[in-house]
């Protein structure tokens, strides 16, 4: 896998690139957390992910690493924020192919009037070739992570 730069959170406001999706549910926002919690299951509900694997005995808390595996691409991932009932936010270390020269994934968790919001948002700089697609690909990733996010209520619903 090519390395990538790694970020901090304060990046996310000059990112080029950034697609999100949300869902209000029911569920607490502990509930919520949990699923995301549940590293191995992601593929159960997020879009497009055929196996997430945590790298070490840890499991929690910022300084996770995993790898998330994709048809035909893989990222490596290092957890930078891990608020329990919040907050997760995570940076690529490495990607496969080299598509993105940078990219933070952050999911925030808030109280709601009718339950729990949960917006999950990835933050991008795409590799110069890819620049062009990126009109075309934002519309398209924000329909998937409003299903992934769908599916994570649905689930932290006990649906």
């Amino acid at each position: 896998m090519g390395t990538v730069a790694q970020k901090h959170l304060d990046w996310i406001e000059r990112a080029p690139v950034s697609f999100s999706g949300s869902v209000t549910t029911t569920a607490s926002p502990q509930a919520v957390f949990a699923i995301l919690a549940d590293h191995e299951r992601w593929p159960d509900w997020f879009p497009l992910l055929k196996k997430e694997e945590v790298l070490g005995p840890r499991r929690e808390g910022v300084g996770i690493r995993r790898v998330a595996t994709f048809p035909g691409a893989k990222i490596e991932e290092l957890f930078i924020v891990w608020e329990p009932g919040q907050r997760l936010a995570f940076t690529a270390t490495a990607v496969s192919p080299g598509i993105v020269r940078a990219l933070i994934d952050d999911c925030r968790i808030e109280a709601a009037p009718s339950g729990t919001r949960v917006t999950y948002t990835t933050y991008l700089e795409p590799v110069s070739v890819f620049r062009p697609l990126m009109g075309l690909m934002k519309g398209l990733m924000g329909k998937q992570l409003d299903k992934g996010m769908r599916a994570l209520a649905a689930r932290a619903e006990g649906r």
